[in-house]
């Protein structure tokens, strides 16, 4: 036996293996793990575990951090988030992606809720993080002189390792609720194995896998999405630090790199059509084009096709990622659906009551099985409010044919998506009142030709005041983050109200809606 694979038992029940990364190490050391597209590094198996280690042995030994403390990165894409990733796991620790384009006190409200024991940050973050005292490794991409590249080099593979089970966190994932308040979703290991289960069966992704990623890492679908799963497999990532279609479209047809994998939302996919070398481009060996967020119109997915390359929807959530999924040559034939349920994920539309709805009626899109998350990061009311008869309640309004297939009609919640980014206007309107010329704020989404979908701030001033759209604007880029600040402000007396002194959202779209 390998000493790398020396000492390491059968796996008994509830147990789960990180050691993939040994594994493909000890088998399969010489072929090609990573490569960070920005910073031309590149890392083989045997590499990449070499760094993983020791990443894991700073941790323990340098900053005592153990099994169940939290390790939150503020970073930039690179390979070196699945470094820390994997060296988090090695010891049990629980890895926490941050939101970089969050601003300084929104990124304080998370910290000061999932208490980090140390922070890896890029060192151009670091002006976000004024007054926070956690400590700190910063990191600078590429760079040998790096806090994070010293930790490495200095460490020596010597931790103490950790036994997982399937119900451990392995993940803190924050997103926005509709109460305004940040919540860590809680990922377990029960939905990291189901998430390799159906990157296999659904995605396609094996030991052959090239897959290019570009969504942010701080995002589920950036981390899931061929990404962490592909490392499971013993596939090739190669990294995008952001997105950008012209190099996309380049990488996609560089036989060299020969990408087979690659995971967008819609609004990607029409930049790379966009692009003025499309019509003659050619992409010989992209196998699996997943794209997700929001319905691809029945357009995108004939241009696409017409490449031959077929655009495989999905549908998930933070809260549960593997959900349901149609494969590309069934797209044309079920146009709009968000597919059918992934293997080990039960779906149902459901009422207020979790009572399962006929086909094709209008309800609530129901969510069971290891897919879903145990709940949020201590908040029992959150995590109660969000389960009905055992079925997490999506907050998307959807139908089911008599085929299974899932069609999403509506949001149940106020939340839209601009350009991918989930955006909830209670956070938006609770940084409005927060200045103090604005009496009355409310935010509904409104279309938008390049992001999907954008902001609609409706105010009511304070008296005497005499505050411009503009203003308005540059005081929520002071305290949001940029996909966050309305495209558009408008000014009224008095907003619609209901009985109960709600604001009737439906009334402002009737309104406002452009």
């Amino acid at each position: 036996m390998s000493d790398m694979l020396a000492g390491q038992g059968a796996e008994t029940a509830g147990d789960f293996s990180v050691d993939w990364l040994v594994y493909h190490a000890t088998y399969t050391g010489d072929y090609l793990a990573a490569v960070d597209l920005d910073t031309g590094r590149e890392f083989t198996y045997r590499e990449f575990y070499n760094r993983i280690t020791r990443v894991a042995g700073g941790l323990n030994r340098r900053f005592k951090i153990n099994k169940g403390d939290r390790v939150a990165v503020l970073a930039h894409n690179s390979t070196d988030f699945f470094e820390i990733l994997f060296a988090c796991w090695e010891i049990g620790a629980i890895f926490v992606p941050l939101n970089w384009r969050l601003a300084g006190p929104e990124l304080a409200h998370i910290l000061g809720h999932c208490e980090p024991s140390l922070l890896i940050v890029d060192e151009e973050f670091e002006e976000k993080l004024e007054g926070i005292s956690t400590p700190r490794i910063v990191r600078r991409s590429g760079a040998e002189e790096s806090d994070y590249e010293a930790l490495i080099r200095n460490s020596t593979p010597d931790f103490d390792k950790q036994a997982i089970k399937v119900e451990d966190v392995a993940m803190l994932i924050y997103t926005s609720g509709t109460t305004g308040n940040p919540k860590g979703v809680i990922h377990n290991f029960h939905m990291v194995r189901d998430t390799i289960i159906h990157a296999a069966q659904h995605g396609e992704v094996n030991i052959r896998t090239r897959s290019l990623s570009s969504a942010p890492l701080f995002h589920v679908a950036g981390l899931n999405g061929f990404a962490m799963p592909l490392f499971h497999y013993g596939g090739t990532i190669f990294m995008m630090r952001n997105w950008d279609p012209a190099r996309a479209m380049a990488y996609l047809e560089d036989p060299e790199l020969g990408i087979t994998h690659m995971l967008g939302v819609p609004i990607q996919y029409q930049m790379l059509a966009e692009q003025p070398g499309f019509a003659s481009a050619k992409f010989p060996s992209l196998r699996v084009a997943g794209v997700g967020a929001a319905p691809v119109p029945r357009s995108l997915l004939e241009t696409w096709q017409a490449k031959g390359v077929g655009l495989s929807q999905s549908y998930g959530m933070t809260e549960a990622f593997s959900v349901a999924f149609l494969p590309a040559f069934m797209a044309e034939k079920k146009l709009g659906s968000a597919g059918f349920r992934v293997m080990h994920t039960q779906i149902q539309i459901g009422d207020e009551n979790g009572e399962e709805l006929p086909a094709n009626q209008v309800g609530e899109v129901q969510i069971r099985g290891a897919a879903v998350t145990p709940g949020y990061w201590n908040d029992p009311d959150a995590t109660y409010k969000a389960f009905i008869n055992g079925w997490f309640r999506s907050g998307d309004a959807g139908r089911m044919d008599i085929s299974g297939a899932v069609y999403i009609v509506d949001r149940y919640k106020d939340m839209f998506i601009s350009g991918g980014e989930n955006v909830y206007p209670a956070e938006v309107e609770n940084a409005l009142l927060s200045h103090p010329e604005v009496a009355r704020a409310a935010v509904i989404g409104v279309e938008d030709t390049r992001w999907g979908q954008t902001g609609l701030a409706v105010i009511c001033l304070a008296a005497d005041s005499d505050l411009g759209e503009e203003a308005v604007r540059d005081y929520c880029r002071e305290r949001l983050a940029g996909y966050k600040v309305p495209g558009h402000v408008r000014f009224a007396d008095e907003l619609p109200m209901s009985p109960q002194g709600k604001v009737l959202k439906q009334v402002l779209q009737e309104r406002y809606a452009l």
